[in-house]
């Protein structure tokens, strides 16, 4: 016969077990972030090393070909990518010059306007630099932690996704002895998150492919050097909600202002990344990935406050994928049902909402 609990006990028992996950996040993150992304990338590579399997690979030997194949695909990718940063590193002579002309433009404009002198004007202009370099140096402080952190995990991710596809199996068969009889709810389950996880892994790809083959034709059209650099930038920083968009859109703007006479070419890249959102957040996104995970908006909203808070970008990326394996997990437990329930984004629920109201 199974125990009832009052409310009050059940409230302050999650209330405390989110609590005591939301310490293991933020103290466990050098750990629990590279083994989330190992996660992330065995479950997507595994479906290609199983079909290497067939072809009479060795299992060792397939999961290795098949960690050597995405890498070369990338490693293609950030190939073209630096070429293109290089051709842009070589015209920053040119957008000193351009700089420097519009300065003085502006310390006339300034003079005539508000009635400062240059002398006056190189003075906040000289406060402005030492504020800037003071808070300059934390920030780098800053950053070489954290690329010293992301070569760290870049390091890492190879060993762990090797092993975690080698010992896979281990895994499960773990997992059935440590809860009998329930086999079958487990291998359920399991197969929930490996579906939930790949769809979406495969889904962000998807979108990211698109929105850089959107990004690069509009700019194309535009007349914008540097098309494919600033388009697959643009696109992959776009993955980031409402934000994304803003910050991969800034260097082509940037790079139109000061390398072209008119300003409708920054106005035309503007109006370019604005149609790509649009069609990105309307119609793309939503059935690509939002059918996938399953997860309704404002839930991802969330989500994706709390890990950005707790790993930053990182955790912007992965928080997402982590609710949809939670309501994987959450459907398949009859107590957790409800919030599974609450997590979903239903097409019955949205059909309702069209009805009238009694």
């Amino acid at each position: 016969m199974s125990k009832s609990y009052p409310f009050w006990l059940k409230g302050t028992t999650i209330l405390l077990g989110i609590f005591l996950v939301f310490i293991v996040f933020s103290y466990g993150k050098f750990i629990l972030m590279p083994l989330a992304f190992s996660a992330l990338l065995a479950m997507l590579l595994q479906p290609l090393s199983n079909w290497l399997q067939k072809y009479k690979f060795n299992r060792v030997v397939a999961i290795i070909t098949s960690m050597l194949l995405v890498t070369i695909v990338l490693g293609g990718i950030v190939s073209l990518l630096s070429i293109q940063l290089v051709q842009f590193a070589d015209r920053l002579p040119e957008a000193n010059a351009k700089i420097q002309t519009v300065s003085r433009d502006l310390i006339q404009f300034l003079e005539a306007k508000f009635n400062l002198s240059p002398n006056r004007q190189v003075e906040f202009l000289e406060r402005g630099l030492e504020t800037l370099v003071d808070k300059s140096g934390q920030y780098i402080s800053t950053a070489l932690g954290a690329t010293t952190s992301v070569f760290t995990t870049i390091g890492l991710l190879p060993f762990f996704v090797f092993f975690m596809m080698y010992y896979k199996k281990m895994y499960r068969t773990f997992l059935h002895k440590a809860v009998e009889g329930k086999n079958d709810e487990i291998d359920s389950v399991l197969d929930g998150i490996q579906h939930v996880t790949q769809s979406y892994v495969v889904g962000m790809i998807m979108v990211i492919s698109i929105l850089a083959v959107l990004n690069a034709i509009g700019l194309w059209i535009v007349g914008l050097d540097h098309v494919l650099f600033f388009a697959v930038f643009a696109a992959v920083l776009a993955i980031i909600p409402y934000i994304g968009i803003i910050i991969g859109s800034l260097p082509a703007i940037l790079f139109a202002l000061l390398f072209t006479d008119s300003l409708l070419n920054p106005l035309a890249v503007m109006g370019v990344f604005a149609a790509v959102q649009f069609l990105e957040g309307n119609f793309i996104t939503p059935n690509i990935i939002g059918s996938s995970v399953s997860i309704n908006p404002f839930m991802a909203l969330v989500a994706l406050i709390i890990g950005g808070q707790l790993w930053g970008i990182a955790g912007m990326i992965l928080f997402v994928p982590f609710l949809g394996i939670l309501k994987c997990i959450f459907d398949q437990v009859d107590g957790l049902k409800p919030y599974g329930y609450l997590f979903g984004d239903h097409p019955d629920y949205k059909k309702a909402q069209l009805e009238p109201e009694d």
